[in-house]
């Protein structure tokens, strides 16, 4: 740790996964059944959250199934105002396998608008190369009394493979309401 709050993390992890049954990774590449053992190499470098734009930078060596990957990554936070803020997020992962090459990017966002102490608005926007596809949530919270909340989302995901517009795959919308008894 830094006077400023920053954070250097070096880490190293031996893990090990037992497969019961084939993974698909991605289309065209399966994992068989079997046991791994992975090594993992992190580094990350973490802005602390007094500053106006933070977030952490992460690069990370792995042992992968039968293969390896490299990971690239950041997830911040931006104040663009005292009641508005952005969360931006990328990552990105190498992977070199027997069965197969591959690059997976998964780009998102999360917009938080502060419209009181009780109550936000936020939406995220994510796209994954993996499966080509685009989500959207749009989400509404307001603490109407202590302890009682409403909950109003509405949630969308699209396919981008399609030429033109991208095509809905789903799509859905969902009142929560919770109240607190105090006895």
């Amino acid at each position: 740790m830094f006077q400023n709050s920053d954070r250097l993390n070096v880490e190293y992890a031996r893990l090990y996964e037992l497969l019961g049954a084939p993974f698909r990774v991605v289309a065209g590449v399966t994992i068989p059944t079997g046991g791994y053992g992975f090594d993992e190499f992190k580094v990350s470098y973490q802005l602390g959250q007094q500053r106006k734009v933070s977030g952490t930078t992460r690069f990370a060596l792995e042992r992968f199934y039968t293969g390896r990957q490299t990971v690239g990554s950041y997830r911040g936070r931006v104040e663009v105002t005292p009641r508005l803020t952005l969360e931006p997020a990328l990552s990105v992962n190498w992977v070199d396998l027997p069965q197969g090459e591959f690059v997976s990017r998964v780009v998102s966002t999360w917009v938080t608008s502060t419209l009181t102490p009780l109550m936000f608005v936020g939406a995220l926007a994510q796209y994954n190369s993996n499966v080509n596809a685009f989500s959207s949530n749009l989400r509404f919270r307001w603490e109407y009394q202590p302890g009682s909340e409403l909950f109003v989302v509405y949630t969308e995901g699209r396919d981008t493979r399609p030429r033109g517009s991208p095509e809905l795959d789903n799509r859905g919308f969902v009142v929560k309401i919770n109240r607190l008894f105090r006895l």
